[in-house]
């Protein structure tokens, strides 16, 4: 059985809250970027303990979003928690970030 969870959509850098995550192995963080100005950097966090948080890329970088989209992160293995940043925006202040959670 699998989990979802819909986040509060984020307007600015920043976190979004964390979800529990400890009964899945496999992990899918949707992200939807809407009007977009020059770039939007975004990343996947995980947490051991749910307080300090680390970059769910196995090469530990963040992905630079160009136009408005939709598409995902995906990250195999054991973590506790899970988050979505909103690392960064150019270009101007009007971008929306809306991140949706599944596991199994």
């Amino acid at each position: 059985m699998g989990y979802f969870h819909a986040f509060t959509q984020l307007t600015a850098a920043g976190a979004t809250n964390s979800v529990s995550v400890s009964d899945f192995s496999e992990h899918i963080l949707q992200y939807t970027v809407a009007a977009i100005n020059d770039n939007v950097v975004l990343r996947m966090e995980g947490s051991i303990d749910g307080t300090s948080f680390f970059n769910l890329s196995s090469e530990n970088v963040d992905v630079t979003v160009v136009a408005n989209e939709t598409n995902a992160f995906v990250y195999s293995g054991k973590v506790n928690y899970v988050r979505g940043r909103f690392v960064s925006e150019s270009g101007g202040t009007a971008a929306t970030v809306d991140f949706v959670y599944t596991g199994r």
